[in-house]
């Protein structure tokens, strides 16, 4: 079974993910914005051998800033982002940390991203679904039967859209995206709790705008 533990991190608590696979021969780490010793002892005690990414959901501060740190301690991890947020990583406007006192230690990933991709997780793999709205280059990851959404969806919510490269278009596109991928997902946010998609087709006010937006 997937097995994935949330980390709620920093003063935005943006919720960091360790992940393994089903098979328990390989993990993962989504959007690990800030450090967290609670993070290195799930790598450590998982195997840090075993440590195959680190996925960056979209490039802001708060959901990167960890990432330098984590390379240089996991050189084999590979980094993995949407290409159109690549330049994030190197930027201090885009990734917003200029504006929040948050300095970001620079970094370039490994591998970038787009729509459709898949990568090889131990006996899963990880779709890569392009969410352009919160940022240009967002990206929500499909594994099994969750998907890691960022700051795409939220619980009842959506993703702000007035930062560097935001579009709500591109958003409610995105969301209606996410709204008919088949099955009743888990979603694993950028913030606050985990739902399922379900709950958020029928509650959900910015997916009910999304689609209206769509009729109209």
């Amino acid at each position: 079974m997937l097995n994935v533990t949330s980390i709620p991190i920093g003063e935005l608590s943006a919720n960091c993910y360790f992940v393994t696979s089903q098979d328990e021969t390989a993990a993962l780490v989504v959007d690990p914005g800030y450090e967290s010793e609670r993070l290195l002892k799930c790598i450590e005690d998982f195997g840090s051998e075993k440590l195959k990414y680190i996925i960056l959901t979209h490039g802001h501060f708060d959901h990167i800033g960890y990432v330098a740190v984590l390379k240089e301690k996991y050189p084999f991890a590979k980094i993995v982002i949407g290409k159109d947020d690549k330049e994030f990583t190197e930027n201090d406007v885009l990734n917003l940390s200029v504006f929040f006192g948050e300095p970001v230690k620079h970094f370039k990933p490994d591998i970038t991203v787009s729509d459709h991709d898949t990568l090889d997780f131990g006996s899963n793999k990880i779709e890569i679904i392009s969410t352009p709205g919160h940022t240009k280059g967002g990206i929500c990851c499909r594994i099994s039967d969750s998907l890691f959404t960022g700051d795409t969806l939220l619980k009842g919510s959506m993703g702000r859209t007035d930062f560097p490269t935001g579009d709500e278009k591109e958003i409610f596109s995105s969301l209606r995206r996410i709204v008919y991928v088949n099955g009743n997902l888990t979603l694993y946010c950028g913030h606050g709790p985990a739902t399922d998609l379900d709950t958020e087709r029928k509650n959900n006010i910015a997916i009910r705008d999304a689609l209206n937006e769509y009729i109209y």
